[in-house]
């Protein structure tokens, strides 16, 4: 376990990720960070992080925007209705006294704070020492590195056990790069790996199960075009018919097309009102 704990170190010390929001300490950018880096790529995420904190630098700066500006900015970061749930969560944020709780359990009652994301901003916001976030490319260390043992929040508990209180922050993004950039699901090189040595292989190779081949194109999944419904609507609102009548969305039928509507309505993040369709927030005559 000494072994593992010095390899994590020694390789975070030459290779870890030079990222914005690791060189804050305000909860509120480092949650921001969190937030928008749930299904989105670092390099999609560093500007938008950056144009976020310029336009709303603190909780009560979002909290008291409109719902349709905040969703106008999130353009480019997908899963629109994060951007719903970021500005509910800043209002909930200002009605608790202006800022987040430092407390794990206390993060998860709120909205757009899961598992995940509270023990991330518990550890990097405020350095918990019995913070385990646990994502999908720490589970791949585990696994790897820990085969016989369940790759859990408890067992990340465990294994940072020995870390010292002031080497939590370290600890944990230390994880996150070697799982990011190491133990991806594309392929896994062994005799690459920092962990090689625990192993003594060199030849071991692993590769992803399965075939790419066979999944459905983004291009025609609802979730694109739920994309483009509120891309248009991000440049104002329009007439149901008019929206209906887009070339993007040729493809569909109507019933598909009414679904969609449907959806991101649901998630808070358009709303219908006199056959006019529009991002929650605007104004409209």
């Amino acid at each position: 376990m000494t072994r593992f704990h010095a390899l994590v170190f020694a390789w975070f010390q030459k290779h870890g990720r030079d990222l914005p929001w690791r060189r804050t300490t305000d909860p509120y950018a480092i949650a921001l960070s969190e937030i928008m880096l749930q299904q989105t790529q670092v390099d999609r995420v560093m500007p938008k992080w950056r144009a976020f904190l310029d336009a709303f630098p603190t909780w009560n700066d979002l909290a008291g925007a409109k719902t349709s500006d905040v969703l106008r900015l999130w353009k480019g970061l997908g899963y629109n209705r994060r951007a719903v749930m970021l500005h509910r969560l800043a209002k909930m944020v200002i009605a608790l006294g202006g800022e987040l709780p430092n407390d794990i359990a206390a993060m998860k009652k709120l909205p757009g704070i899961g598992e995940y994301t509270a023990n991330a901003i518990a550890a990097f916001a405020f350095r918990h020492a019995d913070a385990a976030p646990i994502d999908t490319n720490i589970i791949r260390i585990l696994r790897r590195v820990f085969p016989r043992h369940r790759p859990d929040a408890r067992s990340m508990q465990l294994l940072a056990q020995r870390i010292r209180p002031n080497d939590v922050w370290t600890w944990n993004h230390a994880l996150m790069d070697i799982g990011a950039l190491h133990c991806s699901s594309r392929g896994h090189v062994w005799g690459l790996c920092p962990f090689a040595p625990l192993h003594g292989s060199k030849e071991k190779i692993e590769y992803r199960q399965g075939s790419r081949a066979s999944q459905t194109r983004f291009e025609d999944t609802d979730r694109y075009f739920r994309g483009r419904i509120v891309d248009q609507l991000r440049e104002g609102p329009m007439t149901m018919k008019r929206l209906r009548a887009l070339p993007v969305f040729d493809r569909i039928d109507d019933e598909r097309f009414t679904t969609l509507v449907k959806r991101v309505v649901h998630d808070g993040v358009v709303e219908v009102r006199k056959n006019k369709v529009f991002l929650s927030g605007d104004d409209i005559c």
